[in-house]
């Protein structure tokens, strides 16, 4: 299928061909009819896409502090891979569409194929052939909205919602200042409401169709009174409520908006704007100020928007599924038109071309992208180039996942094994799939797992999808006769590590959980210095991994969470330098918060994890101290280690940070060449795992969990 993207390398925009998406249990697949360009969000996308990296760092001071503190903690080298990775990604455009449904998700209620419906959001509505809609961001289009209408749901919702934030009521004053699109729909959805409309905008063209909407007063900023611009809503106090719908760089409508509202007035941000507040003016009249957050509750939580779970109707009467339907109904019962807004339209395959009319001076207003009547049936799988036919050492790979680790560090020590055949590589989401593909020269690109699996020739496969898709696939691809390396965690439940250890007997393949650490030659070279030791271990290993952004996909309780997720690595670590299995798990503290684990192993060593998600203090992220009667190790960020022994002392160090990745994905395709022994026994990866689980257990209960045989 075609999609349109802006290659932020050269800035361009252009239509791709890419994999079709698949259909997720939760998800409906949509033939796409319709899409709308929103001029300010997608204007602002392509400045900043074409834009240097020195020009985005002057405007997101935010985003250098966390390069700085990425470099200090990993060095130069992982710091430049993930800000190339990061800055040179190909972004996929759209978030407002209309479309046949094609196929159902088992778990969706309330569609079927054949339904026409609106669809929302950056990421999954984008300007595309096909997509695949959570059903928490698409609603049914009533009968008799054309789809060239419905496909303007998403921002009739972002209007919606600016309009509820404002609280106005019936016979109350309103200002809109920016009558671009959103504005011009922000007007008639006031009207609906029963309010006053005052519309203001710098183009005269776009402030005569307010007049004709319906505004009482409809000015050019230059037509302002200067003594006292509140006088333009004739009621002698100035607006109830300001609603910014402009797209600007200045703080103009910011200043403005407080100008026009009365004492104790209300302000929304619905548009792209600078927001220093004018204080003295806020202050005197004692102003409310809010920004808008798009569609409406529900937005940007993947709680909502991923996993289906919606709010109680009668505490969250209006989430942005609410919305796009209640936007859909003031159309239906013609209360909003939208015939007359829309400036151009273009055929699919030109739809390129709508990128240079944003940035020049054509004036333009609702845009539109019509595609073909008539499309093929959906194709998960793209050949890319034609793969080499199988060769005696040559190893056939498939790939699953795309995300930030698998792009920079799990490809690139893949792609610098020699004697490989990349076969395939899949992702959900279609553009990266495919860039990734390309980038690491795989030889086709799908988006279901099942595609990579039915490859001819695999012998082994690669799994770097999130946690909780883990336990399904390693037992999936152990079922097809394939060895599997897993980024850890191994799984999230208990139950699903019995299902993999069963799995795992009954395929007689290599099973490598990545737990890196113990591949490093720091880890190593400790692991060689304490064979000849005569007594137990004490270990104490300080984790300083700061706090995750709000809302993280490890915060969600189906990922597994950190302990699982993170605190495998430090428990699996101990257990290689101890040569011993955990036996016994205590654990204090939080699951989401700063943690202790208390690990006691079966030779008799123990080691306390002080793992730190409070601390935002500019430590090295990981230090671990090894005590073993008169020797010591101090091992510090996988950067250097240093060794006491009685009275001498001796530094090990390396010009970068190894923690073991290459040599990790280096043993395990060794091994897979060999026919094995895997890297890690089986038995060792499920204690570590197991540990994990027991370390939630203990913290529910109190109590010290010991392993039963």
């Amino acid at each position: 299928m075609r999609q349109l993207v802006q290659n932020r390398k050269s800035g361009a925009v252009e239509l791709v061909e890419v994999p079709s998406p698949a259909c997720g249990p939760r998800e409906v697949l949509v033939r796409t009819v319709a899409s709308a360009l929103s001029a300010g969000t997608e204007r602002h996308m392509l400045k900043l896409g074409r834009q240097s990296v020195l020009r985005t760092a002057l405007e997101r001071p935010d985003l250098v502090a966390r390069v700085v503190t990425k470099f200090q903690r990993e060095g130069l080298a992982a710091t430049v891979r993930a800000v190339r990775d990061k800055t040179q990604q190909t972004v996929a455009l759209g978030y407002a569409s209309c479309g046949l449904v094609v196929e159902v998700g088992p778990e969706v209620e309330g569609l079927r194929p054949g339904d026409l419906v609106a669809c929302a959001g950056q990421d999954y509505a984008s300007h595309a052939e096909l997509v695949a809609m959570p059903r928490t961001l698409v609603a049914r289009v009533p009968a008799g909205v054309p789809a060239e209408q419905a496909a303007f749901t998403t921002l009739g919702a972002i209007a919606l919602e600016g309009v509820r934030l404002s609280r106005v009521t019936l016979g109350e004053t309103a200002t809109v200042i920016g009558l671009g699109l959103l504005g011009q729909i922000t007007v008639q959805l006031l009207l609906a409401a029963g309010c006053r409309v005052i519309a203001i905008d710098l183009d005269p063209s776009r402030v005569e169709l307010a007049r004709l909407a319906g505004a009482a007063v409809a000015l050019t900023n230059g037509q302002l009174p200067e003594a006292d611009p509140a006088a333009v809503t004739g009621t002698g106090y100035g607006a109830d409520a300001v609603l910014i719908c402009a797209d600007s760089s200045s703080n103009a409508p910011v200043e403005l908006a407080a100008q026009l509202a009365r004492e104790k007035g209300r302000i929304v941000a619905v548009g792209l704007i600078k927001t220093d507040l004018p204080r003295h003016e806020f202050f005197l009249k004692e102003l409310e100020f809010v920004v808008s957050r798009s569609t409406g509750p529900g937005r940007y939580d993947p709680s909502f928007e991923e996993e289906g779970r919606d709010y109680p109707y009668p505490y969250v009467r209006w989430t942005q599924t609410r919305n796009l339907e209640a936007f859909l109904d003031l159309l239906a019962r013609g209360r909003i038109r939208l015939d007359h807004l829309v400036s151009h339209r273009f055929e699919f395959a030109d739809a390129a071309a709508a990128y240079d009319l944003l940035l020049s001076q054509t004036p333009h207003l609702g845009i539109v992208f019509h595609y073909p009547e008539t499309a093929a049936p959906p194709v998960r799988r793209l050949v890319l180039q034609e793969a080499p036919a199988p060769r005696p050492g040559v190893l056939s790979i498939g790939f699953l996942g795309a995300g930030s680790f698998a792009r920079t560090v799990l490809l690139p020590a893949l792609a610098a094994q020699p004697d490989l055949r990349l076969a395939a590589l899949a992702s959900a989401g279609p553009v990266r799939a495919r860039e990734v593909a390309a980038k690491f020269g795989f030889a086709t690109v799908a988006t279901a797992a099942e595609d990579v699996f039915r490859e001819a020739n695999l012998d082994a496969v690669f799994i770097a999808t999130p946690h909780s898709t883990h336990a399904a696939l390693v037992c999936q691809a152990l079922a097809g006769g394939l060895h599997v390396f897993v980024e850890k965690p191994l799984c999230v439940r208990e139950d699903e590590l019995e299902e993999i250890a069963v799995a795992q007997e009954r395929s007689g393949r290599l099973l490598l959980a990545g737990f890196n650490r113990r591949f490093s030659a720091f880890a190593r070279a400790a692991r060689d210095l304490l064979l000849t030791r005569s007594a137990p271990l004490r270990f104490h290993y300080r984790v300083n991994a700061g706090p995750l952004p709000t809302g993280h996909w490890l915060e969600r309780p189906s990922e597994g969470g950190r302990v699982v997720g993170e605190v495998c690595h430090f428990i699996d670590l101990v257990s290689f330098l101890a040569g011993a299995l955990p036996a016994k798990v205590f654990a204090t503290g939080s699951a989401t918060g700063d943690l202790q684990v208390h690990l006691s192993l079966e030779d008799g060593s123990s080691a306390a994890i002080d793992y730190l998600t409070s601390n935002r203090a500019r430590l090295s992220k990981e230090r671990l101290e090894i005590y073993a009667c008169d020797l010591v190790i101090e091992m510090e960020d996988f950067r250097s280690a240093t060794v006491h022994q009685g009275s001498q002392r001796r530094a090990l160090e390396s010009g970068h940070q190894d923690k073991g990745h290459r040599a990790e994905v280096a043993a395990f395709l060794d091994a897979v060449r060999r026919g094995g022994p895997a890297p890690i026994e089986f038995s060792s990866l499920a204690r570590t795992t197991w540990a994990t689980f027991a370390a939630l257990r203990s913290l529910r209960t109190g109590e010290p969990c010991a392993f039963s045989t």
